[in-house]
């Protein structure tokens, strides 16, 4: 596999849950994993296929709804993390329960027609560039009657500044760092957030899911931080592609201008405080029997 496959793996399994918030960022996912798989209506017998499964978060959980008689397909683009799941069903008894395919969301090619009950989906379509072609692979692997459940972060209102704070007296230096930043990110992680919620039911309607449900999740949260915080923020990135903030300002901003800009937010984030604003939504929906 090649650099641009294996950078998810290296991603998910040694970035995302690693640090002092791993511990919240596990129990974040896990409360998604429930209600995707309680959306999906899982019955014993299903066959479950789990699009872009990454660490098999929502596969395993599935495993005991579909019971001994059901099946879980495990989809993914790379190969070390398809591994990393055969590895965990193996320890744990169940890998013949399971089945593990190397496919794109957009081409499940190792998947025939009308052969998957559930299709689960969990923070798949925010990185896929042709999101109706995904939709549809989706619909062609369901039977008739079958169902599909999703999970995905949506486009939040916007937000004029980073972390909410105005930059004020560093605003040419902020701007620099931001034109930086999105000058390094590459043409095909522009996917992300590009879709707000209206936008995501359109796509599973005109593929031709019937009965569809949309929740939707915002939450806007204000509060210092400390200053140290501001560091960790700088490593970051929402994409195993997208630079990091300390990049970008190492590309845009000589050394003395770059202390300027660190210590202004150390000290803003502190005082002033951070503004976050999160967006997700859950949609479900069936085909016709």
């Amino acid at each position: 596999m090649n650099y641009e496959l294996e950078c998810w793996s290296r991603w998910l399994l040694e970035t995302r849950l690693r640090g002092p918030h791993g511990k919240d960022s596990l129990e974040f996912l896990s409360a998604i994993r429930d209600r995707v798989l309680d959306r999906a209506q899982l019955r014993l017998g299903d066959y479950a296929l789990d699009v872009g499964s990454g660490d098999g978060l929502l596969a395993f959980g599935a495993l005991h709804r579909v019971g001994p008689n059901g099946l879980v397909v495990v989809d993914d683009i790379s190969q070390d993390l398809l591994n990393e799941c055969m590895g965990v069903a193996a320890t744990a008894g169940v890998a013949g329960r399971m089945r593990f395919i190397l496919n794109s969301a957009t081409d499940l090619r190792d998947v025939p027609d009308a052969s998957i009950d559930v299709v689960l989906i969990r923070s798949v379509l925010m990185y896929i560039q042709d999101k109706a072609a995904a939709v549809a692979e989706c619909r062609r692997v369901l039977r008739p009657g079958g169902r599909v459940s999703v999970f995905e972060a949506i486009r939040p209102a916007g937000q004029a500044h980073r972390f909410g704070i105005d930059p004020g007296q560093i605003a040419h230096l902020a701007q620099r760092v931001e034109e930086a930043y999105h000058a390094a990110k590459l043409p095909e992680t522009g996917s992300m957030l590009d879709v707000d919620e209206r936008a995501l039911y359109a796509l599973f309607s005109h593929a031709g899911f019937a009965h569809l449900d949309l929740e939707l999740h915002v939450k806007s949260r204000r509060e210092r931080k400390d200053p140290h915080w501001f560091d960790e923020m700088l490593n970051g990135n929402a994409h195993p592609r997208h630079p990091c903030l300390r990049e970008a300002m190492a590309q845009a901003l000589t050394r003395r201008e770059a202390e300027e800009y660190v210590s202004f937010y150390r000290s803003a984030v502190a005082t002033t405080g951070v503004t976050t604003t999160h967006a997700f939504a859950y949609i479900s929906g069936s085909l016709e029997p």
